[in-house]
């Protein structure tokens, strides 16, 4: 494996050439990336800030090349943004040298690899944002059975229908309907019909 580092950082360079050990070509100006399979690439987006984007959108995105961008300042919206333009990898520039091996072994293998932090933190940004949705679509926030219900007088039932078509007793959906429309801040099945063609 050879990895071909472009970097306008000295010091990261340095970084590098102390901590790797195995062959590292490095590129001091932005060009376009071999295509030897045996290459993995390291792009210190330090070093580019404003030419990264166009870089990874031109040479990487929907390409077979092996890119981890390397970051002096590591966070979520950044990770995301180089993953978005195909990216395999994300680090910290100066992240520990078994960490490093780590994500080049991964890279050289067709895999990515980013910091467990900063996963951890998106998955609790998409969590967040799971419930915000949930909150704007509160149809979700309904059991199985209360969805069972509603979808019943969306197609006009009674609550005698509803019990004899689910097996159940009246006043469970008396006491299903009355959880729905607190759940849905509704007032009344007319409510329910009206909120069910919205959704």
């Amino acid at each position: 494996m050879v990895a071909v580092v472009f970097s306008g950082s000295s010091s990261f360079q340095h970084f590098l050439g102390q901590h790797l050990d195995i062959p590292i070509e490095f590129r001091g100006q932005l060009g376009a990336p071999g295509d030897d399979p045996q290459q993995v690439h390291l792009l210190h987006i330090s070093s580019f800030a404003k030419n990264t984007s166009q870089w990874l959108e031109r040479h990487v995105r929907g390409q077979s090349v092996k890119v981890a961008v390397c970051s002096d300042v590591p966070n979520v919206q950044e990770m995301l943004e180089c993953v978005r333009l195909g990216a395999s990898g994300y680090c910290n520039s100066h992240m520990a040298p078994l960490h490093y091996h780590q994500l080049l072994d991964m890279l050289a293998n067709g895999q990515s690899w980013f910091p467990p932090g900063l996963l951890d933190e998106t998955f609790k940004l998409a969590q967040q944002a799971a419930e915000a949705s949930a909150q704007k679509n509160p149809i979700s926030s309904l059991t199985a059975r209360e969805n069972e219900i509603a979808r019943c007088v969306a197609e006009g039932m009674s609550n005698r229908y509803i019990a004899e078509f689910l097996g159940i007793k009246e006043p469970t959906v008396k006491t299903h309907l009355t959880r729905i429309f607190r759940k849905l801040e509704l007032k009344d099945r007319v409510g329910l019909v009206l909120h069910l063609k919205r959704s």
